[in-house]
């Protein structure tokens, strides 16, 4: 039986499901998957006081005597969606931080990063994510330069949609120590201008060139994200999820949201290194934890980088930039090891 209450999806409101009693929610233009695989319609259903579904209603069955009857209004429900690849925490701080995700140019990006930093005197760094060059139509990557024209009084730290680059103004850069003199590091670039100094933008492992001087959260603070991440992905149906490269504090927060009965999706998480993996799960995969909503199943590697911050792996070079073909993260016999690791430890 589905868990938790199906989600309504509709274009203006979502029905709410009482906490205790059985409950029917009718009138709805319901559709799921039976044990087959093959399309089952209803127009009502039931739910116990544990939230489970018990019984599935067609059109012109009777209606069951319940504590509690709520009227869909014809709106479509779907049982909840799973999706097989998030990042939750980067959801709940992009809520909480600076969201550049529905920006369109770079002139659009920049208004926003210089309102937020005037509504936020008291924030030591600027920080948040969701900026894509390629949706912006610019043809390149943005630069420090242009962060600088809006906020040059506090670092300003921005990643990218694919989590594979992060944009930072002169300060950020300057603070973390960076220079014309740093090297790429393995598996990571460094965006440079025409004389070799940094231009704005890092990417996959050189990321963590300056984001190591970035405050981490503090547990409150990713608390607060993950609350608000759970609500953002339960406003969209969405009721589990796969969580691709779990950090050890993702992990806790889970746990912590888990102790206190506020985990209210199902997360399977993939460990982001071998060392969180062996602290969690030991030699096997985690049993699913409260009540079937927290398991630690696997572990994410990463291969190369992402397409829209020319990480990504190509045989031939990039169209708009013939210099490069990527940035491979691992080589055929290092990925074949870790693969190798991962099935005999798991």
């Amino acid at each position: 039986m589905f868990r938790m209450c199906l989600a309504a999806l509709a274009a203006s409101t979502a029905l709410a499901c009482p906490a205790f009693a059985d409950t029917l929610v009718d009138n709805v233009d319901g559709v799921t998957i039976d044990e087959k695989g093959g399309v089952l319609r209803f127009t009502g259903l039931v739910f116990d006081d544990e939230g489970r579904v018990v019984q599935l209603l067609k059109r012109g069955e009777d209606r069951p005597q319940v504590d509690y009857r709520l009227d869909g209004g014809g709106q479509v429900m779907l049982p909840g969606m799973i999706d097989a690849h998030v990042h939750v925490m980067d959801i709940g701080i992009a809520a909480l931080t600076l969201d550049l995700s529905d920006t369109t140019s770079l002139e659009d990006a920049l208004a926003k990063i210089k309102a937020f930093a005037e509504e936020n005197p008291g924030r030591p760094w600027i920080l948040g994510r969701g900026w894509n060059q390629e949706k912006w139509g610019l043809g390149r990557f943005p630069t420090a330069a242009e962060l600088d024209a809006v906020v040059s009084d506090r670092p300003v730290w921005l990643e990218r949609a694919d989590n594979h680059a992060n944009w930072g103004n002169t300060l950020a850069i300057t603070t973390a120590g960076v220079t014309a003199k740093t090297p790429d590091p393995a598996g990571g670039k460094i965006i440079r201008d025409a004389k070799g100094n940094p231009a704005g933008v890092f990417v996959d492992n050189a990321i963590a060139l300056v984001g190591k001087v970035v405050p981490a959260p503090r547990p409150e603070d990713r608390d607060l994200a993950f609350a608000r991440a759970q609500e953002v992905l339960l406003a969209k149906g969405v009721t589990a999820v796969a969580d691709m490269g779990t950090e050890m504090a993702d992990w806790t927060t889970f746990r912590r949201a888990g102790d206190s009965g506020r985990l209210r999706i199902r997360i399977m998480a993939y460990a982001d290194g071998f060392d969180t993996l062996e602290l969690v799960a030991g030699a096997a995969p985690t049993g699913w934890l409260y009540d079937d909503r927290l398991r630690m199943g696997g572990i994410k590697l990463y291969l190369d980088g992402a397409l829209g911050s020319r990480g990504a792996s190509l045989k031939q070079p990039y169209h708009d930039d013939p210099g490069a073909r990527g940035l491979p993260l691992l080589t055929p016999a290092q990925l074949r090891n870790k693969m190798s690791r991962a099935s005999m430890d798991n």
